[in-house]
């Protein structure tokens, strides 16, 4: 498989729908008390959005061969919080981030996380953050080896 990364762009929209909607599934079914069943995750209007933020870029990685997409990723270059206690830095936080499900283990999701640290560094953000569902062990398993450490953890007490 001949795959390279690039910029999204208007024509992408769809296929990057379908890979979005494999993520939400995943949260639905384990995080139905917070996630909506939608046919549409990723609402057009705000993907239109993320293509002209000159701080967010969509990375898409293609099958040249075939022209299908088989990841992306949104990445957001962000200040952090304008508080008095906190240092002023910005930093890259990756916003969503997903490997068609019948590509996983053939180092696509590697590839694209690695072509992501190299654009924060191209930034000059003082770190890579995400978030990341508790449920998700995979996920986890995959920033853990890509080197990321967790930085704090939100937790809740439904009532």
């Amino acid at each position: 498989m001949n795959l390279r990364i690039r910029e999204a762009n208007l024509n992408d929209y769809d296929n990057v729908c379908a890979l979005t909607l494999e993520v939400h599934k995943l949260h639905l079914k384990n995080r139905p008390d917070v996630y909506r069943d939608v046919d549409t995750p990723f609402k057009k209007d705000y993907y239109c959005e993320l293509l002209t933020d000159k701080d967010a870029k969509i990375f898409v990685v293609e099958n040249s061969e075939s022209n299908e997409l088989v990841a992306y990723s949104i990445i957001k270059i962000l200040p952090t919080a304008n508080v008095p206690v906190i240092l002023p830095q910005k930093f890259a936080y990756i916003d969503d981030f997903c490997v068609k499900s019948d590509h996983n283990k053939k180092g696509i999701g590697r590839m694209l996380f690695d072509y992501l640290v190299s654009y924060a560094k191209d930034k000059k953000v003082s770190s890579l953050q995400l978030n990341v569902w508790e449920f998700n062990d995979n996920a986890i398993k995959f920033y853990e080896a890509m080197g990321m450490n967790t930085r704090n953890r939100r937790m809740e007490l439904n009532i």
